[in-house]
């Protein structure tokens, strides 16, 4: 029997049916990939990045989000880890409006994605300055900064004093304030 093709849906096509859905589900060249939960070291840091981007854009024009999608230009639809989103948003929307820095969380099994679909996903948001990638095993942020049309690598931090300049909102984050008290080990430690 012929294998017979999958239909691809469209961004507004997938946000109709998501909507539906009990899980949540990131939209990936035309496919629904339904989302896995993390690790607790996965969300002590994703809570630590949330906790610091809200606390660093309160009476900014700024808001910080958890779980709003952003949907990219190439018709893929995603949920970074946190982010902080610049733009219009309204309370009912269920995308961000203009995010301007994202931040994945590094799992094993998140790996490519996150270095590489991640990268070109993001990068076709153009109010996406800066993409921060996170490992959640080791004090390591790789920073990519929007350079025309695409998010090339700026540094890869890995010292817990070290700080990620965010002028897009205004802040300054602190590799310490996302690892705090957890802190793992350091790639060479």
């Amino acid at each position: 029997m012929a294998d017979q093709a999958v239909k691809r849906m469209t961004v507004d096509e997938f946000l109709a049916w998501e909507a539906r859905q009990e899980l949540k589900y990131e939209l990936v060249d035309g496919q629904p990939v339904m989302m896995t939960g993390g690790t607790a070291a996965h969300d002590t840091v994703r809570g630590s990045i949330y906790a610091q981007f809200r606390q660093a854009v309160r009476g900014r024009p700024c808001r910080a989000f958890l779980d709003m999608k952003v949907v990219c230009q190439n018709g893929n639809v995603r949920y970074p880890d946190a982010q902080i989103d610049c733009g219009s948003t309204r309370d009912r929307d269920i995308a961000a409006a203009g995010p301007v820095v994202v931040a994945e969380v590094v799992s094993p099994s998140s790996t490519v994605t996150d270095y590489i679909a991640k990268v070109r996903d993001y990068g076709t948001v153009r109010t996406i300055s800066t993409y921060l990638i996170v490992r959640q095993d080791e004090v390591e942020v790789t920073v990519l900064r929007r350079e025309g049309d695409r998010l090339e690598l700026s540094e890869v931090l890995r010292d817990v004093t070290d700080m990620i300049d965010l002028p897009e909102a205004g802040i300054r984050l602190g590799l310490a304030d996302i690892y705090g008290d957890d802190t793992p080990s350091t790639p060479n430690g």
